[in-house]
């Protein structure tokens, strides 16, 4: 059996002649498992109709953001269904997820500014991640990226720059540059470069000190601060949160 999202480009290509039932979900009419009706609370958590095979099964209710948290479930319902639990459990099962570690994680607030900590270390998972940030309630939206390696930096430079464009306001830090060894010839000076040719202004500090300062004098009561990367750029929220 094989669950697979029904908007991805090529579909029939991975799914014809195969010898198993294929399912698909996603945020479509065509898809098996489709979601209608769409909306998200003051939180930003998302809710949505279940549609299954074009007959609607159940209300949804979320405690997690996004629009692809909202095809997550849907994956998560069309396996659930495939081994027979009732909706009622996993109606509740849905609810009663608040997240995953490191994934717009809730990590506190300092002098009203809400600190959110994310994953996000590559083009597609930050626009994500921002687009979801868009439903959070908030007044204005700090976006602090540390890269993750030099090479993945230099290979994506423009996807990066575009998808970070998408945030009101977007502090660099370093390069977290895991195993690798610094090459010369590409930092965070390079992405912050590339997002002035976009014409977004971005900040860039070489100690998290520094971002920490810049934040606590510059963030104001109501405003989101998500700190995103694979590295340690986490400590930055958790720092302000706890002084």
């Amino acid at each position: 059996m094989l669950i697979i999202n029904g908007e991805i480009p090529a579909l029939g290509e991975i799914t014809d002649n195969l010898d198993c039932p294929v399912i698909t979900f996603g945020l479509t009419k065509e898809c098996d498992y489709f979601a209608d009706n769409i909306s998200f609370d003051e939180h930003g958590y998302g809710h949505f109709d279940l549609i299954c095979n074009g007959t609607k099964e159940a209300h949804i209710d979320l405690h997690v953001i996004g629009r692809h948290n909202i095809a997550n479930a849907l994956s998560a319902i069309a396996l659930a269904q495939y081994y027979h639990i009732d909706m009622d459990s996993i109606r509740k099962g849905l609810l009663a997820f608040e997240g995953t570690e490191r994934r717009f994680e809730l990590k506190g607030s300092f002098n009203g500014v809400t600190v959110v900590d994310d994953y996000a270390h590559h083009p597609t998972e930050i626009t994500a991640t921002l687009t979801a940030a868009e439903k959070y309630p908030h007044k204005h939206l700090w976006c602090v990226f540390q890269p993750h390696t030099y090479s993945r930096t230099r290979t994506l430079l423009k996807e990066f720059a575009q998808a970070l464009s998408q945030a009101e306001n977007v502090v660099l830090a370093d390069i977290y540059a895991a195993r690798e060894a610094d090459p010369g010839d590409i930092s965070s000076r390079t992405l912050q470069e590339e997002l002035k040719k976009l014409g977004k202004d971005a900040y860039y500090f070489p100690s998290f000190e520094e971002i920490e300062k810049f934040l606590s004098e510059k963030c104001i009561n109501g405003d989101l601060l998500i700190t995103m990367g694979a590295g340690n750029v986490v400590s930055i929220g958790e720092d302000l949160v706890n002084k």
